[in-house]
């Protein structure tokens, strides 16, 4: 294999993108002069031309035209072959990353935090000499989640549905209802349970749109087609959504774990919507889903499923 073309490839790729030695010579940090000297050595092995430099314009020759595709397939390729050995670096050498949302079953999270490393290394078969597994968390909104995982930044993430992306793997974990949190004394406390058509007409403190615009989306559609037309309000989190309710700005739709916020002057009442409900899922990307990743993810599942028994 010639190694000076493997390097030449990126070289004509970043020019052609430049459209400037000197631009191209400044993103790659090296001399415009090195750069001219390197494609003339391409062009003489290739006996053609890649640029034509006789226009005021730096422009690709016919050549040059037909290879960049080729050499920025390749490029991509090699990224993401890069790409994968770090990753697998990082995921044999630990910490293993796994990130969460902050609307996932708090159950789950809990219980993710005290995974046995211990447990997880003798889980971990495939690689028999691979040093004890450290697990590190971090929390961001599910379409970050998504993000980190298809980049390689974090090996998995554990989000709300819907998670939908071709390249990724999801297992859904557990299913939590919806309940509204209710000012003492509101006519609906009446009721033993609140369905998605109670809450027409309220003010309704809701997430953020842009906590998770898909979930956000799907959950409004739902309501809106039993025919309930709530009036809105995104609130900042749950603890501040209880806040106004408390003030009596309005209700609150909420994971129904957040009974545990309770605080004086508050009912809290289950949605008995089946639909309305919140999917706590698992998910990797599906390339990775092999060897140490796959016996990780299946450690996880078996672990954070068996926090709820009512788990599907």
């Amino acid at each position: 294999m010639d190694y000076r073309w493997l390097q030449a490839q990126a070289f004509i790729a970043t020019i052609a993108e430049e459209g400037s030695f000197l631009r191209a010579a400044k993103r790659l940090r090296t001399a415009p002069s090195f750069l001219t000297r390197k494609i003339a050595e391409v062009e003489r092995d290739l006996r053609t031309g890649v640029f034509d430099r006789t226009t005021r314009r730096l422009e690709l020759t016919a050549v040059g035209r037909l290879v960049l595709p080729e050499i920025q397939v390749a490029l991509r390729h090699s990224e993401r072959a890069w790409e994968l050995a770090h990753y697998y670096g990082r995921l044999l050498n630990g910490p293993i990353r796994i990130g969460y949302s902050p609307y996932a079953q708090e159950s789950l999270i809990r219980a993710l935090h005290r995974v046995d490393a211990r447990q997880l290394e003798a889980q971990l078969v495939t690689v028999a000499d691979s040093p004890e597994p450290r697990l590190e968390f971090q929390g961001a909104t599910t379409p970050e989640l998504i993000e980190c995982v298809l980049r390689a930044k974090i090996h998995a993430g554990v989000g709300v549905q819907p998670v939908f992306d071709p390249e990724l793997w999801t297992e859904v974990l557990a299913r939590e209802p919806f309940c509204v949190c209710l000012p003492r004394g509101h006519a609906l406390t009446q009721k033993p349970t609140i369905s998605a058509r109670d809450l027409h007409g309220q003010t309704l403190f809701w997430i953020r749109r842009e906590m998770h615009p898909g979930f956000y989306d799907r959950m409004v559609k739902y309501i809106r087609s039993t025919g309930a037309r709530p009036l809105y309000q995104e609130g900042p989190s749950m603890t501040q959504a209880i806040e106004m309710v408390v003030h009596g700005l309005g209700i609150a739709l909420l994971p129904n774990s957040a009974v545990r916020l309770s605080r004086a002057g508050v009912v809290f009442r289950t949605i008995n919507d089946r639909y309305l409900q919140i999917e706590t899922v698992l998910f990797t990307k599906k390339e990775f889903m092999h060897g140490v990743l796959q016996d990780l993810m299946q450690f996880l599942v078996s672990h954070l499923r068996a926090v709820k028994p009512s788990v599907q």
